[in-house]
């Protein structure tokens, strides 16, 4: 609940909306959850969700029997949140169904300076403090095991990140349908090694 007022408030300040209101707003239309007994999988769906049904859809992320939400706005954009074991998660967007962009973490703190930065720059502020309470060795070239869509893969270091990083890419998109401005995305060639 203290992301959500806290969220709510930036989003009063930034763009006049009440949280019931932002609500009404969402961009998406569909939610995608996979659930796994074995190797079946049995997929949730849920026909234009609110924001504490995905919110709660990423939270029970586990990486063993949940391991991928989707957002759709249409076949041709949606993101897609994997994993969750060891308090690790992957996710990945595309805007057109052809170029994929993958979430980096660390946040990037570079952004340019515009009125935009300007506006957002206690929003910043506020996600570097969410972003920085889990992660550790961002430098370091290891790489995690995660389980995304019940496969098993190697995912490098930069680009496993945290669950506030994931929600507040997340709650972006599905009320825009458009990648964080404030995080770093990288345009993707390979997530996965096996």
């Amino acid at each position: 609940m203290l992301l959500e007022s806290i969220i709510a408030e930036q989003r009063t300040v930034l763009y006049n909306l009440s949280w019931d209101t932002f609500e009404a707003l969402m961009f998406i239309s569909k939610l995608y959850t996979d659930n796994w007994t074995g190797n079946r999988n049995e997929e949730n769906f849920i026909q234009n969700p609110n924001w504490q049904q995905i919110k709660t859809a990423i939270c029970e992320l586990d990486g063993n029997t949940k391991t991928l939400v989707s957002l759709e706005v249409d076949d041709e954009s949606y993101m897609m949140i994997g994993g969750g074991n060891a308090g690790k998660y992957v996710v990945t967007a595309t805007l057109d169904n052809q170029v994929f962009y993958s979430l980096l973490y660390p946040v990037d703190y570079e952004t340019a300076k515009s009125d935009v930065a300007a506006k957002n720059n206690n929003l910043s502020i506020f996600y570097q403090a969410l972003i920085n309470t889990n992660n550790n060795n961002v430098n370091s070239p290891n790489q995690h095991k995660l389980i995304v869509g019940g496969q098993a893969g190697n995912y490098a270091e930069k680009v496993c990140v945290n669950l506030p990083q994931c929600l507040i890419a997340a709650i972006t998109f599905a009320e825009s349908g458009e990648l964080e401005s404030l995080f770093s995305w990288e345009e993707d060639e390979s997530l996965v090694t096996v």
